[in-house]
């Protein structure tokens, strides 16, 4: 299934893995099309900030809102 905080950024910028590729890289974050692929693969368990960074930005959402994505997908559920 990937990451689903890309998927997210995905919608709410309206954008492709291509958009957001270039996104980044206008915003002088080198990251390569394949780069943003590999979030979407099962096994993505990991992303460099200055990538994250850009996608809040891309995604046009604060970091109050983009933080409860993140903390949603990747802190554990309390039992």
């Amino acid at each position: 299934m990937g990451m689903k905080l890309l998927k997210k950024v995905k919608d709410a910028a309206g954008l492709t893995n291509y958009g957001i590729a270039k996104g980044c890289n206008d915003m002088n974050v080198k990251i390569t099309i394949p780069g943003i692929d590999a979030y979407d693969k099962p096994t993505a368990q990991s992303m460099k900030l200055s990538v994250l960074c850009a996608m809040r930005k891309l995604s046009g959402k604060g970091w109050e809102e983009f933080g409860k994505w993140l903390d949603e997908e990747f802190l554990p559920k309390r039992k």
